[in-house]
């Protein structure tokens, strides 16, 4: 269950700061909250599930924690770019790459189980 309310949490996420980010829409504030709340419910399921993962690999166990952290503070970076009409791209590129690396990590980590 914590597994995938985890996965699901970082799915919404995604897709929130998308749209955030990458649309025109008026809406900014609100995909911005959304996504805020799934931070929350990403960060309580992953400290869950963080004790079965750091038994089985505590050092990417530490470096999967330490990108998420990273990710989310890129996404707030992002997000204080536009609204600020200033979204560079160095920054979402790099946005890009840290969620790439922390979804690898996190698959690895749950040793694929989700989809096996």
């Amino acid at each position: 269950m914590w597994l995938w309310m985890h996965l699901v949490s970082w799915a919404v996420l995604i897709i929130a700061a998308g749209i955030a980010l990458f649309s025109k829409t008026r809406q900014f504030m609100l995909w911005t909250m959304i996504t805020r709340v799934c931070y929350l419910v990403s960060i309580v399921s992953g400290i869950v599930l963080m004790r079965f993962a750091f038994a089985r690999n505590p050092l990417l166990t530490v470096v999967k924690i330490l990108i998420a952290i990273g990710l989310i503070g890129l996404i707030e970076i992002a997000f204080a770019g536009k609204r600020d009409h200033r979204l560079s791209k160095p920054i979402v590129w790099s946005t890009l790459a840290a969620l790439v690396l922390v979804t690898v990590a996190g698959f690895a980590l749950a040793q694929f189980r989700p989809f096996i």
